[in-house]
């Protein structure tokens, strides 16, 4: 099972994922495709990517049970620790110059 998921990208990039993928929703495309095909084919939407995200998750044998690749994400940000993937959510600093928290908007009290 493969799922990518893109945001900002040409209609003809998402019509291109459309010939081996399904898109269940807008920019979100499942599968089922083999290593070289889904290799082959991140190579051909990050050559077409301008300043769009992309991320691509597929199953394979890990602690998680899957593994991925990404591009250009600002807001949630994949990273890899230990061989565990997590999500960072970046800190914004508001017009005060003060670092605000992303989901909550209010402001951070981390030193």
């Amino acid at each position: 099972m493969t799922v990518m998921i893109l945001e900002r990208v040409s209609p003809s990039l998402r019509g291109t994922l459309s010939r081996w993928l399904i898109e269940v929703k807008a920019g979100v495309f499942v599968g089922r495709l083999n290593g070289l095909v889904r290799n082959l084919i991140w190579e051909k939407c990050a050559k077409e990517l301008k300043d769009g995200t992309m991320i691509m998750i597929w199953k394979t044998n890990t602690e998680q049970g899957f593994d991925l690749k990404h591009t250009n994400c600002k807001d949630y940000i994949p990273i890899n620790m230990e061989g565990i993937w997590l999500t960072m959510h970046p800190l914004f600093t508001n017009t005060n110059n003060q670092v605000v928290d992303t989901k909550t908007k209010n402001k951070d009290t981390r030193q």
